[in-house]
């Protein structure tokens, strides 16, 4: 019985084997299907109207800037006192070790009167007592001849606000999420993936969160990425706001998105952690008008004149000074839907090293926040305004294209991203990836966020001449740097231009062919060496001219483009189509060169992007069961024709 059974098998697998070898042999193999869907796969990609460059993150003309950076020290003394969940000043652990209860605190309010003024309001006798006046204050401590002094920060639930608030009722079509964001100045993505590794890796793999390869500045410096994120316009389309014009308007005028949340039943917060160079203060007349709920610049108006440097706030670190800030904003208003905006520019803005003294604790709160539940309805944005501009990382190829690629990422919560008006959403986020976006899209997903599209809205290709467009919703892949609204000398996407074939193409297509041979070496009884009989076609990638040739902007507004920059181009993608011999294999290739490796350049290869593109049938059926993925490569030598 069992022989009889063993003897049928082994029959259906002889005549299975057959078949399969039969459809090889006819349709090019299945080798040649799987070319086939890679060419496809290329077609596709050939179809971007914009192709962005895939950057190394470690490549040596850029990472020559960077500096191992030790931990960040702050020797002050230790707090004295801590505001408690109730929002009471109290006093610390090692406080009443040294000293005992027997402390005496008063703390000084500060109080907002405008972006430019503070006043001051003092209050006596405060431990155990509750932080009424303002958000920001400092705390003048004494016990018997010792004193201490240092300025705090907390939230202060606005109990009417919230009352009002709640009064309020979100639309239908309300998406349910409140919005996070976390900015830093001056990190391109590389740069935020080589100084946040572990912030990044966190972001990416445990929550899941999409980072954008195709988000492309618009302008010069931080108000041009904030001004179309907030408003979905350029500061040169919105009512002028320049303060050395005596009729410019305080910047209230703005159609700031937040207000539209506020208006929703959002509570709000905005905050940068820089006053001297406030990205509505230095060069604009500021707000009139306290601008959110909370409002952060107060608190910096006083730090700055009193300690100048603010790494450190006392002995603590600003940046966790900073983003505990941000995580009792969310604690305090755990009932009602939150906006907020933090902006952090300490550490990045003039050094491209020091920032990477954040990460452990950046990516330490981030998953403080996300396992414990303070994300699960909340739209999560961690991101760069634009990449570094000091001269010397600038004048690299690579450097120019980091300054206009800056780090954007967006987070989905789980429950949301897998319901049924989520699901859509995210699959056109992490397809939006690759694809052109930039500062003026995000406008229009947060106001996703409070008007959420319908099934029918998530599913349809959005309009190319519409300069703003979801990211959660299809980006069509026609569209240039033109229709999204991105000036020649900002636009980093790749066109293909002709290149001779000879010189560089030809011993490009020459080191493939090697690479080729390489492969099969270990199977040379089988396969036949190859050598390159002809080259069709060879086109390399480059980025436009304008690009390359920005210098900086000659004015202070960022609005005069100097072209007269040098940046040199040192590295391309070259695409050749070749013809080898034996066999007759046409290939079509995709490499990076770079001519600043070595004496002729180096030809980094990478398999996964040749696509062997005319049936080769049974030529390679000596190794296929053997070895799969070299039939793309071997013409076994019984196939070779004798002339």
């Amino acid at each position: 019985m069992r022989r009889r059974n063993h003897s049928t098998a082994l029959f259906i697998g002889v005549t299975l084997c057959c078949f399969v070898f039969l459809l090889y042999c006819s349709s090019g193999n299945g080798r040649d299907s799987k070319i086939a869907a890679n060419a496809k796969s290329e077609e596709r990609d050939v179809e971007m109207a914009c192709r962005i460059p895939k950057l190394e993150q470690n490549r040596p003309e850029v990472m020559q800037f960077y500096r191992g950076q030790s931990s960040l020290s702050c020797p002050g003394e230790h707090n004295w006192v801590f505001v408690d969940q109730e929002g009471r000043l109290q006093l610390t652990e090692e406080a009443i070790k040294k000293h005992g209860q027997n402390v005496k605190c008063s703390v000084e309010y500060i109080l907002r009167v405008s972006d430019e003024h503070i006043t001051k309001k003092t209050a006596n006798d405060m431990i155990g007592k509750k932080i009424e006046e303002s958000d920001f204050f400092t705390a003048q401590c004494r016990a018997g001849s010792s004193n201490w002094e240092g300025m705090l920060m907390t939230v202060v639930r606005n109990e009417t606000k919230v009352k009002n608030l709640k009064t309020k009722k979100q639309p239908k079509d309300w998406s349910g999420l409140n919005v996070y964001f976390f900015g830093l100045d001056s990190l391109s993505q590389m740069a935020y993936r080589r100084s946040l590794p572990k912030t990044v890796e966190y972001f990416e793999k445990e929550m899941k969160g999409v980072v954008l390869d195709g988000y492309n500045i618009v302008g010069d410096g931080t108000p041009q990425a904030f001004i179309p994120i907030l408003t979905s316009q350029t500061e040169v389309e919105l009512p002028l706001t320049r303060k050395r014009f005596s009729n410019a308007n305080y910047v209230d005028v703005y159609p700031f998105i937040w207000n539209n949340f506020s208006d929703a039943g959002y509570v709000t917060l905005y905050g940068e952690d820089m006053a001297h160079m406030g990205v509505y203060s230095h060069r604009m007349k500021g707000f009139k008008e306290q601008p959110s709920d909370h409002y952060v610049r107060t608190f910096f108006q006083e730090a700055e004149r009193r300690h100048g440097n603010l790494n450190c706030i006392g002995s603590e670190p600003m940046h966790n000074v900073w983003m505990k800030y941000g995580n009792e904003f969310i604690e305090r208003y755990s009932d009602v839907p939150r906006f907020e905006l933090l902006f952090h520019g300490r550490l990045s803005h003039d050094h491209v090293n020091l920032v990477s003294v954040m990460d452990d604790d950046f990516a330490a709160n981030l998953k403080k926040l996300h396992t414990s539940g303070a994300f699960k309805n909340t739209l999560v944005v961690i991101m760069a305004d634009h990449g570094h501009r000091f001269a010397e990382l600038r004048n690299t190829h690579q450097g120019q294209l980091e300054e206009r690629l800056p780090f954007f990422g967006i987070y989905l919560p789980e429950e949301f991203r897998e319901s049924e008006k989520g699901k859509t959403a995210y699959e056109n986020l992490k397809n939006n990836a690759h694809r052109l976006s930039t500062p003026f899209d995000i406008y229009s997903t947060l106001w996703d966020v409070l008007k959420w599209p319908s099934n029918q809205a998530l599913a349809k290709m959005q309009p190319l001449d519409r300069r703003s467009l979801s990211l959660f919703r299809p980006i069509p892949p026609e569209r240039t740097c033109e229709m999204a609204g991105i000036e020649p000398h900002w636009c980093t996407c790749l066109n293909w231009e002709p290149v001779p074939l000879n010189g560089t193409s030809l011993m490009i297509a020459k080191k493939i062919v090697d690479e080729i041979n390489a492969q099969t070496e270990p199977e040379r009884k089988l396969c036949a060496k190859l050598e390159l009989k002809k080259l069709f076609d060879a086109k390399r990638l480059v980025p436009p001219k304008q690009m390359m040739s920005y210098l900086k902007a000659d004015d202070i507004d960022g609005e005069k483009p100097n072209f007269g920059g040098k940046a040199q181009v040192s590295s391309a993608h070259y695409q050749v189509k070749f013809e080898t011999t034996p066999g007759g294999a046409i290939y079509e290739a995709t490499v990076l060169y770079d001519s600043s490796s070595g004496e002729s350049g180096s030809v980094k290869v990478d398999f996964k992007s040749i696509s062997h593109v005319n049936q080769y049938g049974d030529k390679p059926h000596c190794i296929i069961d053997k070895n799969y993925f070299l039939g793309a490569y071997c013409i076994c030598y019984d196939k070779i024709e004798k002339n």
